[in-house]
């Protein structure tokens, strides 16, 4: 039983308790946008693993494997390409690859008006890649 299954008992048992009945709890099935929203997560996670790697492998070892990694990157990026709309994709492309310096700094995305955008995590991305897909979408309709 892992962890989340011990939770889930532990608060069953509680509840009998409480109520004096023998109850049962039916799992919410994740919908086909959490389900989404998982696997972009773990995908932004891998990709940032893979660049500060990268740079790790350059800055500390002076290893530079910039062109054999080429054609993954390419790969990567028309497959967000296919997926995203070009604003979404110029935030994804700036999270993975210019959101961090090599000195460990970030950079800011600002909207127009200057305010600085919240983009620390994946889930941050994801939000605002929603967003950006839901702007789009409609300034098309229009």
């Amino acid at each position: 039983m892992d962890g989340n299954e011990q939770h889930a008992d532990g608060i069953k048992k509680s509840i009998d308790e409480i109520i004096g009945v023998d109850t049962f709890l039916k799992r919410k099935k994740k919908t086909e946008d959490d389900q989404t929203r998982e696997r972009f997560i773990k995908v932004i996670q891998a990709l940032e693993e893979i660049e500060v790697r990268g740079m790790i492998l350059g800055n500390d070892l002076a290893l530079d494997f910039t062109s054999y990694d080429e054609k993954f990157y390419f790969v990567i990026d028309a497959l967000f390409s296919i997926a995203f709309s070009k604003e979404a994709c110029e935030l994804i492309f700036f999270y993975i690859y210019e959101r961090l310096n090599p000195d460990g700094t970030a950079n800011d995305v600002e909207d127009l008006e200057g305010n600085v955008i919240p983009l620390s995590s994946p889930e941050d991305l994801w939000e605002l890649v929603k967003l950006t897909q839901e702007k789009v979408g409609k300034a098309k309709k229009k």
